[in-house]
Formats: C-alpha cells, structure tokens, sequence
C-alpha cells in the first residue's frame, strides 16, 4: 500500500527544486498522484503538489496536515506539460506546476500568534509588571482568542511589533500562521417553500401581527415558490427570521455555488456563415485529424480579413461534437472580448475566460467550471494555456507571431511551445493562425513542422487598404514640424466628414517621452533605472515606465540650473492632444496602459468605439491588433520605424508585424480603407514590405539575414542575464561566467556572445550584464548548465529561447 506522497512544495524560490516525503495519515488515504495538500514545511504550512507514491516509509517523516481540494487538482497531461518545461526552460518543477494554479497558490498564508502549550498567564504578568498596559492588553488577547493575526493586533497598540518582538524573546507567545483557501467558491443561499402555498398563506394569516419579517418572507415565497440571497437582502430579511421558519418546518434553506463571470453579457446571436473556399480547404485538412484524435500541427496563414476566426470556430465544434475540450489563445486582453463574443454566439455557455486581470475568484471559477464538465472551451491569455482540461482536442493560437506569448518572468516559457507538448500528450490538433507569421514558425512549416494553409483573400475579396508611405524626413526638410503629417490630416479629414472611423498608431504612450535640458544637454532620468523619464500630462509628473516612480518636475536643470527645460518626443496624450486641436469636433478615445488599468477597461474602449461614440481611437500597439470594426476606413501609424532602432535582432520582425496588423484594421467592411505610415525610413525592407502586405517579400529578406548572421531559426539563443546592484561586481561576474561556460561547454556545437551591458543596464538600482549562446544542440548545452548548477544562482536568470535579446 502507498502511504508516503511525493510532494513539491510550493515555494517560489530555485533553491528547492526536488520532491519531498510526506507520511498520508489515515484519514487522507484518498490522496493520490495530482493532488494538492497542506504540508509542514519547516516552521511553516505550505502547498504541496503530489507528483508521485511511494510504499516504503523512512523514519522521522512529517505527515500531511490536510487536502486542498476533495479532487485532484493536476492530471498526467498537466504534471507531464510541467515535467518537460522544467527541463527545457530550465525552471524549477514547483514554478512550472504554479502555472496550473490560479494566482499561482491555492493558499494564502497570514502571520499569526499564539500561547505556548505551557503558557501561563499569571506568570507572563509577572514579566509585565513594569511595561505599559498595552502589553498586557496584547497579550491578553492573544490567550483569549488562542491565536491572533497581525492585523488585528496592530488595532491594539501603535507598537505592536515591538511588543511582539518583547513577547517572542521572553517565549510568552510563539508563531502561529494562519492559512486560507484562496479561490473560494462564491455560493449564495435559495430558500423554498417546505408546505404548500394554502398552507403558507393559512400561517402567514395567523402569525402575530408584530411578526411583519416572517410574514413578509412567507408572502414573498407564496408569490415567487424560490428566493436567493439578493432577493432576501432587498426585502430586509435577517437569517434569524429565516431560521425561525426553517425550524417550524415552513421552508428550506440550501446553499450552492455561483460562477462568478465578468463576460456573461457579451453573447450575441449567431449570423449563419457561408464558408468561402479558402476556408472549406483548411477545415477539410484540420477535421480529419480531430476526428482521428491525432496530434498535428497547422499554420494558418491568412492574411487580415481573410476568416480566420470562422475557422477556428468550426475546428472547435468538431473537437466539442466529439466531446473534445479546446483551448483558444489570444496574445492580449484587449482582444478578448471581440473573439469571446463570437464564441459564445455558436456556442451559448459553453465557454470560460481566462487572463491575469480577472480576479483570482473568478480565474477559480473558471478553472472549476471546466473540472466539472461544465463547459468544454476555455478563451484567453497565455495563462488559459494551463487550465484544466481532461480531455484535450484543439488548442488554437490566435497572432501565434506575438511577443506576448512569452512570459518575461520564471518560467520563461513560450505559449507556442507549451502548446505543442501539451497537444502531443493528448493526441490534439493545434491551430497557429496569423497574417504575419513568426519567422521561425513559417520557416518550421516550410521545412513540414507544420501543415501550412494558406489564405490568400479577404471575405467577398474585399481589397487590401491603399497605403501611402510619408517620409517625415522630407516633411522635416519642408519646416512641417507637425506629429500629424498633411496626408494624415487629409485622410482623417475626409474619414470624419463621412461618418466614418479611424484608428490611429503611435507605440509610445505618455506626452513627451524624455526631458532635456537646452543649456547642458543633461536628459531627465530615473535615479532607479538608466532611463529617461517620461512626460505624462494626468498628475502633470515625470514617470519611469520601468520601476513606476513618479517625480515631480523641476523648474530648473538638476545638473546645471538652467530654466531652459523643454520636451522632447511624442507620445499618445501630445498626438490626442494635436488631434484635438485639428479635429475640435471629433471623439477621440485613447487606449494605452494608462487608460486600461482598470478591469474591464479594454472592453469597454472597444464596446464605446465599436458602438459608433467615438470617431477616433488613439493607442498604443493594442489598438493595432484583432479589432474587427466595419466603419473603421483610416488606420494612421504615426512612427512606424520607432522598433527599427532597436539593437535586436527581430527589430525587422516586429516592425513588419505591427505596420501589417495596424493596416489591416482598415477596410474590413463595405468601404474601401486607406492607411498613412509615416516613417524615417522608408527604403527599409520591412516598411516595404508592410505597406505592400507581402509578407513573402519580407520573409526572404529577413531569412537571408538571418542565415548569415546565424539566428533563429537556424540556431537556439540562451540569455544569460548577470545582476548586481555593484556596476564593477556585475562587469566582474559576468567575465567570470563567461570564461567558465566557455570551459563547461568545450565540445559543444556553441559559440557565446559578450558579456555586453543590457540596453538598459540599470532597473530598479540592479545593473544587468548579458550573455548570448548560440547553439544548435539546446539539450547538452541546457545539461551542462543544470549539471554545474548555474541556474540556481540568484544573481543570474536564464532565458532560453528569448525573444527581448537587450
């Protein structure tokens, strides 16, 4: 019999990455592989994964304290997705499991304090003789209550943490954490009717007339057989008033659970669809292969406009008429709403949302929702990725080209490469759709990774938007100093005076993005991180965009006094503000992360600008992608080389993609869209090649630059990121690091780039120096590194497969 559990605490640190000996006590014997448990865990009680069971039964072994849940929470498909992350991208396993958490902890664990078994009350006064009396208040207390939290100590005394440290050193109190499910379920209480309505309506007669609550209730359950709790609450009835008839055998009282949803009134009807043939040819090519239960993967290649939403759609029913659950992946919030809405129109209640600006109730929900079989498609950020699902049958990635899809934090995992593990342990079909590919996934499916479907058309051939490239430079040379160039004043003003809309581009938000000094040249930076500040208008500040600090703004020059400070650049609150004053009439709405902070926030941008309230939506790179949007006839880029400068390789990449996404927001309905990209760059390949809409053009420039250069994808990329809050320490270790990987990997096909300081080398007073492999045998590099243990190392990340190489 297996009565010792395997057990991966969790605990976010690299240091511990193995499983631990648990002893399951009797009362748990249920507890089985997948399962999470409360552990002890040195002078702690933390969550535990259950990875394995063992019969043998070592001396001295703690036993586990409790369960988290009367199920198990992970399945093979989920341990083994976390087994293979662990390894490729070089995180613990407790990290990769931690994915499959909503808020990543089942538990939260608050500070608490206690009598020690001996305690004694009349002797701790002795000790207290000479100290104030909010000691003994303390104190008091916490023997009263048996244990007691910080938060409600600090409510007795203004020096509660000097009074506990007094407390603890004299041994009158010890530690005692309290630990609290997080993810409760939300339930609310439904009271019926126990009698039949003449019998109700005969008591309520004959009750006291002083009894005007439990009248009131019976009246109301006569009319209506079933109240819940916010029925209850409106008509002012307590729950001793309920209980009183409860206990008179005149009604029921049950309690059950509420889904809590935030997307529950996005449901449209359906719209009976004729497929255009492109997309009959990828559904014939996908369906075989859900019906098969096969795992494969395809690159739908379409490009803005072309259907690509009406496939995924239909490869889902198939997986969902098979029983098959799916997962559908979109790269930011903003984009949410648009695709959930077209979901739940074919497919009602069948589908939970998931992204990390939900609250970890609603995440729980969902998460529960889909462990129960009560819905089988989960919509969202590269978080919905993990969810539960027992049996997988599509997973789609929708704009698989986007850099949101890597996570910048431990794990540093890829969606798209998760994705295709997780799809391949579950026999599933996997989806990869964009206009602008990954260089790296198109390449894959040219080489037969994946099965390329290529779509050619927009629906009802619906033409691409004209483009008109604006070389600013030329503009600079003519004295028009203006953020808005003459062609883009033009086409906005025929948009506006036709009742139409336009989306306007600008990846760069605040008002001015640095501050300068006209006498000395000095630049308004952060004293955190080497940055300059930025201008924002709303609190008239100077913000970091990094570590969030927010400064004020100096009348003089820092470095030499000079009163001569002036703005420089732009950012989306100037370009809404020109827009204002060339456009008086017009409705503008902005879209960046100053805007979109709130919940929902996204959503209702786009709800307001898709409903017609605005002409004109202003915004940074989430403006540029998905929106769907009939009247939006002029897309506006306002600087579209600004990643060009970037010393990274993709900068191409990135550029062609979101000129590409932002121009094919144009024209998607009956009228024909135009798009202004203004640029100081106009003879580069990936402006070209944007404004052409050929990504075929681009794609062979940059694979050429590529294979000279030796990047992806002809070779894996490792970051070696060194850190030290020292300049000269992090210069010193990184030197040091790089002689050493130099003699560790000796006979591996690999070459190592740097050390160079990262293009910001200082965030949040911690300097970063950088270093690059370069291989084409990933898994002995990736040994070698975890067999002289450097991923352990506190001052050092690593990042495989980065796609941010600065």
């Amino acid at each position: 019999m297996s009565n010792i559990a395997q057990v991966i605490v969790n605990i976010p640190t690299r240091s511990i990455d193995k499983p631990f000996s648990y002893l399951i006590p009797p009362h748990l014997q249920g507890v089985d592989v997948g399962w999470r448990v409360l552990v002890p865990f040195g002078n702690r009680k933390v969550e535990g994964f259950v990875i394995a069971l063992a019969a043998e039964r070592p001396e001295g072994l703690k036993t586990i304290l409790d369960v988290l849940d009367t199920y198990a929470w992970f399945n093979t498909n989920m341990i083994e997705t976390a087994k293979w992350l662990s390894t490729y991208y070089l995180c613990s396993l407790g990290e990769a499991l931690r994915l499959f958490v909503p808020g990543q902890s089942g538990i939260r664990t608050q500070k608490a304090y206690k009598a020690p078994d001996e305690a004694d009350f009349e002797q701790a006064a002795v000790i207290l003789e000479n100290k104030p009396v909010e000691y003994s208040t303390v104190l008091s207390y916490i023997y009263n209550q048996g244990s007691a939290t910080l938060t409600e100590l600090v409510k007795l005394s203004e020096n509660t943490n000097t009074i506990l440290k007094f407390f603890l050193q004299h041994k009158l109190i010890v530690h005692s954490d309290t630990v609290n499910k997080r993810g409760k379920s939300n339930t609310t209480t439904i009271v019926n009717l126990a009698v039949g309505r003449e019998v109700a309506a005969l008591t309520e007669q004959q009750l006291p007339k002083t009894c005007l609550a439990q009248r009131r209730l019976l009246h109301a359950l006569i009319d209506n057989n079933e109240l819940t709790t916010a029925q209850l609450r409106d008509l002012n009835i307590t729950p001793s008033t309920i209980k009183k008839l409860a206990s008179q055998g005149l009604i029921t009282i049950r309690t059950t659970q509420v889904f809590r949803n935030s997307y529950d009134t996005l449901c449209k009807s359906a719209t009976k669809i004729t497929l255009t043939e492109e997309q009959e040819h990828a559904l014939k090519a996908i369906i075989p292969l859900i019906c098969a239960q096969a795992h494969k993967s395809f690159l739908l290649h379409g490009v803005t406009g072309s259907g690509k939403t009406q496939v995924y759609i239909n490869a889902v029913a198939e997986a969902r008429r098979l029983n098959r659950q799916a997962i559908v992946l979109v790269p930011e919030i903003a984009l949410t709403s648009q695709i959930i809405a077209r979901f739940q129109a074919a497919f009602g209640n069948d589908i939970v949302v998931m992204h990390s600006k939900l609250s970890v109730g609603e995440r729980h929900d969902a998460w529960r929702r889909l462990q129960l079989g009560q819905a089988g498609i989960v919509i969202g950020a590269r978080s919905a990725l993990f969810a539960p699902v027992n049996n997988l049958g599509i997973i789609i990635i929708d704009e698989e080209h986007e850099f949101t899809y890597k996570q910048e934090e431990s794990p540093r995992y890829h969606a798209r490469e998760v994705a295709l593990i997780r799809a391949k342990l579950a026999g599933a079909v996997v989806i990869l759709g964009s206009a602008t590919p990954a260089v790296e996934t198109y390449y894959q499916a040219l080489n037969g990774k994946h099965t390329l479907l290529p779509m050619r058309k927009r629906i009802d051939n619906v033409p691409m938007p004209a483009v008109t490239v604006v070389d600013m430079r030329q503009e600079l040379a003519q004295r028009r100093r203006s953020v808005i160039s003459p062609p883009l004043q033009e086409m906005l003003a025929e948009t506006l005076a036709n009742k139409e809309q336009a989306v306007i581009l600008l990846n760069r938000r605040g008002y001015s993005t640095f501050v300068l000094c006209r006498e000395c040249g000095h630049v308004l930076k952060c004293r955190h991180c080497d940055i300059s500040l930025v201008y924002h208008t709303s609190g008239n500040t100077l913000r970091c965009h990094y570590c969030q600090e927010r400064h004020s703004i100096p009348d003089t020059c820092p470095e030499c006094g000079s009163r001569y400070i002036r703005y420089f650049g732009t950012g989306t609150q100037k370009v809404e503000e020109s827009l204002n004053l060339l456009f008086p009439t017009a409705k503008i709405i902005r879209m960046d992360q100053d805007t979109t902070s709130r919940k929902m926030a996204h959503d209702k941008i786009l709800s307001a600008f898709a409903n017609g309230s605005y002409d004109i939506l202003l915004g940074t790179q989430m403006v540029a992608k998905g929106h769907d949007i009939s009247n939006v006839t002029a897309v506006g880029i306002i600087s579209a080389d600004t990643a060009l400068n970037l010393p990274d390789f993709r900068a191409a990449e990135k550029t062609f993609a979101l000129l590409t996404q932002a121009a094919g927001r144009a024209g998607r309905g009956a009228k024909a869209g135009r798009v202004v990209m203004q640029t100081y760059n106009p003879e580069h390949y990936a402006v070209q090649a944007g404004a052409a809409h050929n990504y075929q053009e681009f794609f062979e420039s940059e694979i050429t630059f590529r294979r000279q250069l030796n990047y992806p994808p002809f070779t894996h990329l490792l970051k070696i990121t060194v850190q030290a809050n020292d300049e000269t320490i992090v210069h010193r270790n990184a030197n040091l690091l790089a002689s050493e990987l130099a003699q560790i990997l000796t006979g591996v096909d690999s070459s190592i780039v740097g050390p160079f300081p990262a293009s910001i080398n200082k965030i949040k007073d911690i300097f970063r120096v950088n270093i690059l492999i370069k291989t084409t045998d990933l898994p002995n590099v990736t040994l070698k590194l975890t067999d002289v243990d450097i991923i352990s190392r506190k001052d050092i990340i690593v990042d495989v497969d980065p796609i941010n190489v600065l």
